[in-house]
């Protein structure tokens, strides 16, 4: 039979103990490297505290920027340049987007919209407000597929009020196209909400 050594009969409260006691020597005859190794973890630490601090500093003074310019192009456009990496400076693409839509320009409006969606990186409300944009924009330029294809995830997945406006638009789209099939499918899709924007075009439709 095997020799059992003293090792292998040490229960867990010794090997902690064992554990203990050898760290103990390490520091006493290691002083010095000691102090340094716990002067870099205060130092990490304590920059830790600070960048979180300067972080969410920083993400409440450009809300409160974004909040003060609601309807200025030219301080929008400032908030962006001044504090792009904050969700309010993301946020403030999606203003400008809306705002450059409804100044027909569609250069900017979808130039905009994209960066908003690209930057959020997270599907909710505004998320699909700058999808509707890009989809608007296509529509503008007839570019009637890329309309369709950047307003399909839009019409499956975003809430009930932007998709009907998602279908709408996707009826547009389909017109464009000369898919009429696929235009009433999507119109008889909207909900209730929006159906009397979609009764005079649907039954346009039925009519010829």
């Amino acid at each position: 039979m095997a020799k059992t050594t003293r090792k292998e009969l040490l229960n867990p409260q010794d090997e902690f103990i064992t554990t203990t006691s050898a760290t103990v020597k390490w520091i006493k005859e290691n002083p010095s490297r000691f102090a340094i190794i716990v002067t870099i973890v205060l130092a990490v630490f304590a920059s830790g505290i600070g960048f979180y601090h300067w972080k969410t500093s920083r993400e409440d003074s450009a809300m409160l920027a974004y909040s003060n310019t609601s309807k200025s192009s030219q301080g929008t456009l400032d908030v962006l340049q001044t504090y792009g990496d904050t969700n309010a400076g993301k946020l403030a693409k999606l203003r400008l987007a809306r705002m450059s839509y409804n100044e027909n320009n569609p250069k900017m409006a979808s130039d905009y919209a994209r960066g908003f969606v690209d930057d959020w990186d997270r599907e909710d409300v505004f998320h699909w407000q700058g999808i509707l944009i890009l989809g608007a924009e296509h529509l503008n330029q007839r570019q009637y597929a890329q309309a369709v294809s950047v307003l399909a995830d839009c019409v499956k997945e975003s809430p009930k009020n932007i998709k009907d406006q998602a279908l709408f638009y996707t009826a547009v789209a389909y017109l464009g196209l000369g898919k009429r099939d696929e235009a009433k499918k999507a119109l008889s899709g909207i909900s209730e909400n929006f159906r009397d924007v979609a009764i005079p075009s649907l039954a346009a439709l039925e009519r010829h």
